[in-house]
């Protein structure tokens, strides 16, 4: 296989080696194991290193890399699996299994699979909101970047923007690590690429859009535990009360013998302790998991409110693209304001037109009333030989 790269961005092309078709991925999938979509044949992504010459590909200070991709505070699951799981084993030994003879311990040793279920995913969700909040802090942590220096400039202009974008990829974060990072990132690639302000603002929007959907898809699994775990409980619920009825019918008809109903009194008093106490188990550990998880959340949307306001404060009224004038406070070119200011002026003629168009309607209009008038005024003429005719004094 050759692979290769051309120019497209964070995209990489390759060849697959079984019928030659040209394919393309993202760069996040390199040293993965993809199948054609025209042989069915399975090959690895290799690293983009030659272009199908043989040259080397242009590795410009503007290209995309793979780090590109920020991941902002998503976790892996196998990663988060096995750390709830470490947890789920440390409670028990650390919490359940002392107290075992006392109610606490009985709850989690005594009352069936479930709350073993409930004990590692609740476990699973906490690993999860740990190293959410590890990478929530690398997040701020890059808060305090000075990401656009005026040393470099006091504007950033087509010419500089590579210095600028230089000296961002000298910085000891990766893109993928910052939301904001990634975001001054791509709009100073946006800028170098397309030297429209207008333009790289509405990427930036775009790009505000994206992050904040990955961290709202960043806490589905944890939505899904938190469903879950209630769920469980009630199938512990519904397991213990089965148990409970099935243990009590089957000795009904041994009942004239005390023993059997005494034991059978005991079967349906454990069953429903198995019931209720699986249901409070989940109940207490999804509000132990809803109300971290939410705060969790309200903290990255902050974040984002942060980089939104940084990109638009910082980076969008410092772009100069070239002859055109410079972005106001709200990052809009005043381009864009003479293009607004020439279609008002045509609005402004146009609205003008039709007003000299109604003063002369109006004035018609006045003119034909007043002749209605002077006609109504003037006396009508006789009649032939009338009294007032011209015979009338003969």
């Amino acid at each position: 296989m050759s692979p290769f790269r051309g120019r497209f961005g964070m995209y990489v092309q390759f060849l697959c080696t079984n019928c030659g078709k040209s394919l393309k991925v993202r760069e996040e999938n390199v040293g993965r194991r993809v199948r054609c979509p025209y042989c069915q044949h399975a090959l690895t992504i290799q690293a983009p290193t030659e272009t199908p010459s043989g040259t080397k590909v242009d590795q410009a200070p503007h290209s995309v890399s793979t780090a590109d991709w920020s991941e902002g505070t998503d976790v892996g699951m196998k990663t988060s699996a096995l750390l709830g799981l470490l947890i789920a084993v440390a409670f028990y030994i650390l919490v359940a299994k002392p107290f075992d003879v006392v109610y606490l311990g009985q709850l989690f040793l005594d009352r069936g699979w479930v709350p073993f279920v409930l004990t590692f995913l609740m476990g699973w969700s906490f690993a999860i909101l740990y190293l959410k909040s590890k990478k929530l802090e690398q997040q701020r942590d890059s808060m305090l970047f000075d990401l656009l220096p005026n040393a470099i400039a006091e504007e950033i202009t087509p010419k500089n923007v590579d210095l600028f974008t230089n000296y961002l990829r000298g910085l000891p974060v990766q893109p993928s690590q910052s939301f904001l990072l990634n975001r001054v990132l791509r709009g100073l690639e946006h800028f170098r690429v397309l030297r429209n302000n207008s333009e790289v603002s509405s990427r930036l929007a775009s790009q505000s859009e994206i992050d904040a959907t990955s961290v709202e898809s960043s806490y589905t699994l944890l939505r899904v535990f938190i469903w879950a775990i209630p769920i469980l409980g009630f199938i512990g619920t519904v397991l213990g009360i089965s148990a409970a009825v099935s243990g009590f019918s089957g000795s009904l008809d041994q009942a004239q013998e005390l023993v059997v109903l005494k034991q059978s009194l005991n079967d349906v008093t454990g069953g429903l302790a198995t019931a209720f106490d699986t249901t409070l188990v989940a109940l207490v550990m999804s509000l132990l998991v809803m109300f971290p998880a939410s705060s969790m959340q309200k903290s990255e949307e902050d974040l984002l409110n942060w980089v939104d306001e940084y990109c638009n404060e910082n980076l969008l009224k410092r772009l100069k693209d070239g002859d055109r004038s410079a972005t106001d406070g709200s990052g809009v070119l005043s381009r864009g304001s003479s293009q607004s200011s020439t279609e008002l002026r045509a609005w402004m003629r146009v609205a003008e037109s039709m007003t000299n168009a109604a003063e002369s309607l109006e004035k018609s209009l006045n003119g034909l009333g007043e002749g209605l008038s002077n006609l109504q005024r003037e006396p009508l003429p006789s009649e032939p030989g009338g009294a007032d005719g011209p015979h009338s004094g003969a």
